[in-house]
């Protein structure tokens, strides 16, 4: 087939779930023969077609997707939009032409070589605008032989003449408001302008499914959990155990298997307090490692680390890590005792899935959809038990045998996320769409 995706979290500055999410999609439909075009909504490329392709690389790694973080302003983006002709229906994608031969073309990080690049300057940004004043998504020409568009998260896009499909990872401002500050009345909008639209919902875990159909009332059999992938290099998880000491040695003062890590954004829903409270009280002597940028409402939390980083008088202190390159954070992952990931609702949950790729045991939360992912291949702890979480770092930070079994049941649970197996579900849920 020729699938048309979405390039709003491909162009992202910092990577994120999304990111990966987008990046593995594209290279497992790549892999698996079907035609790739994704569709960018980067500005500042111009309509000079010598440096049309230059400018367009340079948009993506200067600025990347245009960034409006307060829903606030959407309104006023929408009218902006408006008044220079964005919002007029339908728009037509241009493609970008690379002025290099294919063989020596350099292309956008984690898409197939081959893979056609189109752009229309902030449609995306100008969709959420648009559905969060008026309730109706931005409808976009057909990209040429496209013959299914599909979305890698709920923007209300709708491409006229193919099938529509939507990935929805998650609904966390609607099951927990109070974590974050976005306006709920415009997410909802967008929410219900992007899913009831859409020809099919693809969803990364079956409790998803399950919050999606309490929300937002849809018909159930338009809802296809194909779960996700991802595929860390051989190179990495198999990396070099010296080389690895020597990596974190420089660059963190860290020894493989001598501290434990946290991986994720520093915000409510992700539990740090609670985490950083059991490793107060837990009875060991190895560092955690908080490997994220902040997100949400973190003012207490930077507090909180902030205080106990100053104190590095043992082996127990708190190391807070910014936004890392993917391999780094790979290489991070892979030195690690454990991986705690207490985290209170995930539609996912994709560090607990790297970290069983990457052989590392992991702690995790009993809710939402962690049990779902990991199986009994995690220690499973009451995400609002301080003590729980402490024990189950002294078990993994003391018992080898426990640790050792947890890893080998990691990498047999992580097969049945597995690229080709992503592919075979996409591949279903396509039939399905299409059928219909």
């Amino acid at each position: 087939m020729k699938i048309g995706i979405d390039g709003f979290a491909l162009g992202l500055k910092q990577g994120t779930g999304l990111s990966t999410y987008a990046r593995e999609l594209a290279g497992n439909l790549g892999a698996g023969g079907h035609e790739v075009s994704v569709l960018y909504g980067l500005n500042g490329i111009g309509r000079e077609p010598k440096l049309r392709w230059e400018r367009f690389m340079q948009s993506l790694g200067v600025n990347g997707e245009s960034g409006v973080e307060d829903w606030r302003q959407w309104a006023l983006h929408a009218g902006l939009h408006a008044v220079t002709g964005l919002l007029r229906l339908p728009h037509d994608p241009k493609r970008i032409l690379p002025t290099a031969t294919t063989s020596e073309r350099r292309i956008p990080e984690g898409i197939p070589n081959t893979a056609d690049i189109y752009n229309m300057p902030s449609v995306y940004r100008a969709s959420q605008a648009l559905a969060a004043t008026t309730g109706r998504p931005l409808r976009i020409k057909r990209i040429p032989g496209i013959e299914l568009f599909h979305l890698t998260s709920p923007l209300p896009v709708r491409m006229e003449g193919v099938p529509n499909v939507i990935t929805a990872h998650d609904v966390i401002p609607l099951v927990f408001p109070h974590s974050t500050e976005i306006n709920l009345k415009h997410y909802r909008r967008i929410m219900e302008a992007s899913l009831h639209r859409a020809d099919g919902v693809f969803v990364v875990s079956e409790h998803s499914k399950r919050d999606l159909l309490a929300l937002f009332e849809l018909p159930e059999d338009r809802i296809h959990v194909t779960y996700q992938s991802v595929n860390i290099p051989q190179s990495v998880r198999q990396v070099d155990h010296d080389y690895l000491a020597r990596f974190l040695e420089t660059n963190f003062g860290l020894s493989p298997g001598g501290y434990l890590l946290f991986l994720g954004a520093i915000e409510p829903k992700k539990n740090v307090m609670r985490l950083l409270d059991a490793h107060s009280i837990a009875q060991i002597e190895l560092p955690l490692v908080l490997a994220g940028k902040y997100g949400w409402l973190f003012k207490e939390e930077r507090h909180r680390i902030e205080v106990m980083k100053s104190n590095r008088n043992s082996r127990r202190y708190i190391q807070k890590l910014d936004y890392l390159h993917r391999v780094q954070q790979m290489y991070l992952l892979k030195g690690a005792r454990a991986l705690v990931f207490p985290s209170m609702y995930e539609g996912f949950g994709l560090p607990v899935l790297e970290a069983m790729q990457m052989g590392v045991p992991v702690i995790t939360s009993n809710n939402s959809s962690l049990p779902e992912v990991a199986a009994d291949a995690a220690y499973l702890i009451d995400p609002m038990d301080v003590h729980e979480i402490a024990h189950a770092m002294e078990r993994l930070a003391e018992d080898d045998t426990l640790h050792e079994s947890l890893a080998e049941k990691g990498l047999v649970r992580a097969q049945w996320f597995s690229p080709e197996r992503h592919l075979e579900r996409l591949q279903s849920a396509y039939r399905q769409v299409l059928a219909q």
